[in-house]
């Protein structure tokens, strides 16, 4: 540990005291920080295995779908097909807040599912293959917003942790250090005060009886 560099006074003793109860007050309210970030994280990476296990399987079957669409329709017929579908959506950023760190959200609004496309020429694969890509998509926008909410609380999560070792393991201490040895110093200054005193003292009671027996002397004369 290392002692702090002041004069081993009693105005930095009680400065000191303040700063190290603060110390201790902030140490505090960190680990709480702390455990709420931690609690928070592990609830947000549930959600994205479980985002991340939805996108698995919409991916498979939009893209199994996908596959057999373009064994019915052929590769060309079908990319024609695709070329003519203007599917609005729209994507809506915002913010979140979880345990005091703000992250950006997402969200994709799907406008209502609906061909269009007549039905000569084509098969119930096509609608099907358009809808599980939808359906993806606004999956995929999901996860995205959970992995960056998941990114920016283990940042803080860090910061946060920084902070913890430093005042535990650096101010704290070394208030406590330095406090003990101004408390000795202060206590070491009040003893040679104290026993300058009783010389000081025992000096002028020695220098009074001195003075009362030539007195005593002079009168016997």
């Amino acid at each position: 540990m290392a002692r702090l560099n002041i004069a081993p006074t009693k105005s930095n003793q009680i400065a000191l005291k303040r700063d190290l109860r603060m110390a201790t007050q902030g140490f505090s309210l960190l680990e709480q920080k702390r455990e709420i970030l931690v609690m928070e994280l592990m609830r947000m990476l549930d959600r994205v295995k479980q985002v991340q296990q939805e996108i698995k399987t919409r991916s498979d079957k939009a893209y199994a779908t996908l596959r057999q669409a373009l064994s019915y329709n052929g590769y060309h017929h079908l990319r024609n097909i695709a070329s003519g579908i203007h599917y609005e959506r729209t994507f809506k950023d915002g913010t979140r807040v979880s345990a005091g760190v703000r992250y950006p959200s997402l969200k994709v609004t799907q406008s209502e599912f609906h061909s269009q496309f007549g039905f000569v020429g084509t098969d119930s694969l096509v609608d099907q293959t358009m809808e599980d890509f939808l359906k993806l998509t606004e999956a995929a926008a999901r996860l995205a917003e959970l992995e960056t909410g998941v990114w920016l609380l283990a940042r803080e999560l860090k910061k946060t942790q920084r902070r913890v070792n430093a005042l535990e393991h650096i101010f704290i201490p070394n208030y406590k250090d330095t406090l003990h040895f101004i408390g000795e110093s202060l206590e070491g200054k009040e003893l040679d005060s104290f026993f300058t005193m009783k010389m000081v003292k025992k000096r002028l009671e020695n220098s009074d009886s001195s003075e009362d027996d030539k007195g005593k002397g002079g009168e016997e004369l």
